[in-house]
């Protein structure tokens, strides 16, 4: 009789708990119904368009290409055009009289009309700058004495030519293309560090995905049991301390529940805000898989590293100006000689048809030679600054040069073994669950105590737990690796980036 009435009890056990298993994969089935999954990659595309971290980057890469642009154009011809085309003078000047020999005061009354079109050109290999212009003067007196008179030049040649001078063009031809390209990789590291904050967020979004749903079906779990229990001690099949722990499993489910749902809350906010309210309403997370066969090769990823990281490239930039601060702190402080030299037809007569016949020639050439005689140390000091700066530039490209190495080494190493530690975290969720749902098992049929069903429970929420946060390790590394070297080592081939479209962008 006792057999039968303990082989009711497990029956009764056991329909109870497949009937809520079916009720629970029912209701799980018709919610994903309504829910979207939304995948990393979907997240990094939403990020990539909406953050306001890409829209900043892009500014900042706008404001480098128009520097460049400018820099371009200024190695190009020029044309100016100036003009005064009216002005009225009406003052007192001082004048001498040569009747009197004395200085008077005298009124006058002048129209001037100026205009002046000229066209240059510089170049930068010899810092030289070419000219040429036109210009026409026509001044107009009034008082007692009425003139009309005017002054042009119909075209002039010359230049100005710098010798043994500091020379910025030809400084500027080796700065500016590695400013632009370092903005061009500025861009592309910046959009690795938006990949990383957001594997950062969606992971933290799946994670507190993940312990909501844990709880749920804990709450359900530990519902379902106390349900049971309660029915096993009517039946005097446990002891009242069993039931009770039962009744504040209930309650600590119900408590877990809503501090997770808080915790999803949360995530989720910082996750809208971060793509500017554009995850799509009862969005799921979707955890990606790994990239089966993917190892990076150490060797290629610390070359790719000295190619193409902006840091890097910043650091040879610096050299390169203090080696152009070094040249101008020696040319600017011994002495400066400079050539200019210009010809040029003239003619000034009292109306506009005499003044453009008969051009008189307009020649000027000078040379211009300043010495410093004695500075007290002062133009020694700033050569010896210079120096040491640049000294102190070619230190710190090798410190981070080291140092970039070793990051780059320490990050693929530790990619590389991440795999393992996914694979070996998914087995180990996978074992936890099976444990779990035998324990749960045997504790219906009265094989294990409370205890035993509650530490299996916890082992089975921490190997979930530790597979996401394992699987964020892998995703956030690979990012990292790919920042570092600016290389796309899924596709195995470099990142690009349509660079005219970014300023085509409005947004």
């Amino acid at each position: 009789m006792k057999v039968n009435k303990h082989i009711l009890q497990i029956a009764l056990g056991i329909s109870i708990f497949l009937n809520c298993a079916s009720i629970i994969a029912q209701q799980q089935g018709v919610l994903k119904d309504y829910q979207k999954g939304i995948t990393l990659n979907d997240i990094l595309k939403l990020a990539r368009k909406n953050s306001l971290d890409v829209f900043k980057a892009k500014r900042k890469y706008g404001v480098n290409y128009w520097q460049f642009r400018s820099f371009k154009s200024s190695l190009l011809p020029k044309i100016d055009f100036e003009t005064r085309p009216f002005t009225f003078n009406r003052a007192l000047i001082e004048r001498y009289d040569s009747e009197l020999n004395i200085d008077v005061f005298r009124q006058q009354q002048t129209i001037n009309s100026f205009a002046n079109l000229s066209l240059s050109q510089n170049i930068a290999a010899t810092g030289t700058r070419l000219f040429i212009n036109s210009s026409f003067n026509r001044l107009e007196n009034f008082g007692d004495l009425q003139t009309e008179s005017y002054n042009a030049t119909p075209v002039r040649i010359g230049l100005r030519q710098p010798i043994m001078a500091f020379n910025p063009f030809k400084w500027q031809q080796k700065t500016a293309p590695l400013e632009f390209q370092k903005a061009k990789q500025d861009f592309l590291y910046e959009l690795q560090t938006i990949n990383i904050k957001s594997v950062d967020l969606f992971f933290k979004w799946a994670l507190a995905s993940k312990k909501v749903e844990i709880a749920k079906e804990n709450k359900t779990s530990a519902e379902k049991l106390f349900k049971i229990g309660k029915q096993r001690y009517d039946l005097i099949a446990i002891e009242r301390d069993e039931l009770l722990n039962l009744e504040l499993d209930v309650y600590n489910a119900n408590i877990n529940l809503t501090e997770n749902l808080q915790t999803l809350q949360k995530t989720e906010a910082e996750l809208q805000l971060f793509l500017r309210d554009q995850l799509p309403q009862d969005a799921i997370p979707e955890l990606p898989e790994l990239i089966s066969d993917l190892s990076i090769d150490l060797n290629k990823a610390i070359d790719l590293a000295y190619q193409n990281n902006p840091d890097l490239l910043n650091l040879k930039l610096r050299k390169i100006e203090a080696l152009r601060d070094l040249d101008k702190a020696i040319k600017d402080n011994r002495f400066d000689l400079s050539l200019n030299a210009s010809y040029g037809l003239n003619q000034q007569a009292n109306t506009f048809v005499d003044t453009y016949g008969r051009f008189l020639d307009q020649q000027m050439i000078s040379i211009q030679l300043t010495v410093p005689v004695l500075d007290w140390g002062e133009r020694k000091g700033r050569i010896k600054t210079a120096k040491m700066n640049k000294d102190v530039i070619d230190i710190e490209l090798q410190q981070n040069e080291d140092s970039y190495k070793q990051d780059v080494t320490l990050n693929v190493l530790d990619f590389n073994l991440q795999k393992e530690l996914v694979d070996g975290a998914l087995r180990t969720r996978d074992i936890a669950k099976e444990s779990y749902t035998l324990t749960e098992k045997r504790f219906l049929s009265g094989s294990v105590d409370f205890l035993n069903l509650t530490s299996s429970r916890k082992a089975w929420q921490q190997a979930n737990e530790n597979y996401i946060r394992t699987l964020q390790n892998y995703w956030a590394i690979y990012y990292k690796v790919q920042q570092l070297t600016l290389y796309n080592f899924i596709d195995d081939n470099p990142l690009i980036q349509d660079f005219e479209t970014i300023l085509e962008n409005k947004n």
